[in-house]
């Protein structure tokens, strides 16, 4: 299981509507628990790790705002499924190689 995997899930759901709504309404542990029928194999823990990085890089290196409860990116969640807001609002912000690089930061290369 790994950082990795969920990367991949991040940019499969992004890049395929079919599987972002057969995701989308799902709660975290139908999502971990179908993800890996299809080859995902992470962790709640992993995914949270990976969040995290995602929602950093946005507030800080794209917002250029401090991390506190001001931050732009939070009013963003509301109104949204999670899996929603990742996808529009955190992944959309990142470029391609950006999200490789932190796969490739967190385990193996992307491929």
């Amino acid at each position: 299981m790994s950082q990795q995997s969920f990367v991949k899930f991040l940019l499969a759901a992004r890049d395929d509507p079919a599987k972002r709504a057969a995701y989308e309404l799902r709660n975290l542990s139908q999502l971990v628990f179908h993800a890996k029928n299809e080859g995902f194999e992470f962790t709640p823990e992993e995914m949270a790790e990976i969040v995290s990085q995602l929602e950093m890089g946005v507030i800080t290196d794209k917002d250029a705002e401090p991390v506190d409860g001001n931050s732009s990116l939070w009013r963003e969640m509301w109104g949204h499924t999670h899996l929603g807001y990742l996808l529009d609002r955190v992944v959309a912000r990142h470029t391609d190689d950006e999200l490789r690089a932190l796969a490739d930061t967190n385990g193996a290369a992307l491929r």
